[in-house]
């Protein structure tokens, strides 16, 4: 793996964004932006997208959920299509109104949940149910850890089909399973039990035993902590070796030594897990390539926006906090 080069377009396309996105957006918004263009190993398109920054702009009104740090994240999934700009955001808005219609909350993540539903309109509404079905379920497994920010993921996981009630009991075993591990409660360990399952919707104690090897072994080697599990579930469940996660450890440490990481080593781990997660793709065998080459590109866009509207809330709420002090 060419750690060297990796690290040399990850700075070339942060500085890029950075200069479009404006001073206003978060750098750790910036950072996910630029290991999204990284990971599918895509040139940065300047001119694609300032016309998804303009178009939803002009599509939307000051407060709109979609207006603030994220709407750069949003323009970025948008201008990654080969198709028009106006038809993409058309259609994300569609998708949205469908989810909205079925009980989902008019908020960022409704948007980014729309992004993994299927492009075939004629499937919006039934897909939509199917994630709330989910999403219900998985609320009363957990009241008050299950709420908005859950949404991608109850759409991500209902394209199983599978039964919900049963489908969000396997999540929560998965859950008390890592807290008797001595994994740290909230929202991340959430994603991660729910991740768990993306698979295989039946219970795994060999998933949970792999998660766990792997966790400890980042924390050893890297800066890992609660906000990569979700990205350590992908590596369990999807059986990456000891030598892909040695090449994870590697490029963490080469970006670490980066600008754009010098203050933010925990983001370096997750830009080196998405790369290698991404390029499974590429010499994996069996079913689970199959699985990986479908669906790799949609669970990213979920982490990543999920990651990065995470951060942006904390800066957010830090700022506040600093301000009233």
């Amino acid at each position: 793996m060419r750690t060297d080069m990796i690290r040399h377009d990850v700075e070339t396309t942060y500085e890029k964004v950075k200069s479009l996105a404006g001073w206003s957006v978060d750098k750790n918004v910036v950072l996910t932006i630029a290991s999204y263009y990284l990971t599918a190993e895509r040139e940065f398109d300047a001119a694609a997208f300032n016309r998804a920054m303009e178009t939803l702009k002009s599509r939307t009104g000051w407060f709109s959920p979609i207006r603030g740090q994220l709407m750069p994240v949003i323009a970025a999934f948008l201008a990654h299509s080969d198709r028009k700009i106006d038809e993409e955001v058309d259609r994300l808005f569609e998708k949205q109104k469908v989810l909205r219609g079925e009980g989902f909350r008019n908020t960022i993540h409704s948007f980014l949940a729309a992004f993994l539903m299927t492009d075939n309109p004629s499937e919006y509404t039934d897909e939509a149910r199917k994630a709330k079905m989910l999403f219900d379920a998985m609320k009363k497994q957990h009241y008050f850890l299950t709420s908005d920010d859950d949404y991608a993921y109850a759409v991500l996981l209902s394209k199983n089909g599978e039964n919900p009630e049963r489908h969000a009991a396997n999540m929560r075993k998965y859950y008390d399973a890592f807290r008797e591990k001595r994994y740290r409660s909230g929202n991340e360990l959430q994603w991660l039990s729910q991740i768990m399952t993306y698979i295989d919707v039946e219970y795994n104690e060999q998933y949970v035993e792999r998660a766990d090897e792997i966790f400890k072994q980042l924390k050893r080697e890297t800066k890992a902590t609660q906000v990569h599990y979700p990205m350590v579930g992908f590596l369990a469940i999807f059986q990456v070796d000891n030598e892909k996660i040695d090449d994870i450890v590697q490029l963490t440490k080469q970006l670490e030594h980066s600008k754009p990481f010098k203050w933010n080593r925990e983001m370096a781990l997750s830009v080196a897990i998405g790369y290698v997660l991404y390029h499974l793709t590429d010499d994996s065998t069996g079913q689970v390539s199959v699985s990986l080459a479908t669906s790799v590109e949609m669970i990213l866009q979920a982490q990543q926006a999920v990651m990065a509207a995470t951060m942006a809330a904390f800066v957010a709420s830090s700022t506040t906090s600093s301000t009233n002090n």
